[in-house]
């Protein structure tokens, strides 16, 4: 989760420094895709490619009601738009990163509270 904050964080100065967009999304990714990861890890789900990862993610924690359909909509879209090895970049507007940020900044938030060890009865 730290990971995850961090990439955040990178996210925005990225941003404030009026780097390339693309740079960006590639922190925004990670900032979604690492409490992914720490979610798969507590629940002992296997994770492989980052594609079936995703679709174990909605499978557990979206279809289930544990978490927002938001999150996963907002990660699928980051992961679409982010760079690919191709070079091709996807325009995005500067209010859907802001967008994109705030999502990402509440997943992060409800993610480590779902993870919180909790207490025993």
């Amino acid at each position: 989760m730290k990971q995850a904050r961090e990439s955040l964080d990178e996210a925005q100065a990225l941003l404030a420094d009026g780097m390339d967009t693309g740079f960006v999304l590639t922190n925004l990714y990670y900032a979604f895709y690492y409490p992914i990861l720490a979610l798969m890890n507590e629940g002992q789900v296997p994770t492989t490619m980052q594609s079936v990862t995703l679709g174990l993610f909605e499978q557990q924690y979206i279809q289930s009601g544990i978490l927002k359909k938001e999150y996963y909509d907002a990660v699928r879209q980051v992961f679409e738009v982010k760079p690919k090895c191709s070079g091709v970049k996807t325009p995005v507007s500067g209010e859907e990163i802001d967008r994109l940020k705030f999502i990402a900044g509440a997943f992060i938030q409800d993610v480590e509270a779902y993870l919180e060890p909790k207490p025993a009865a």
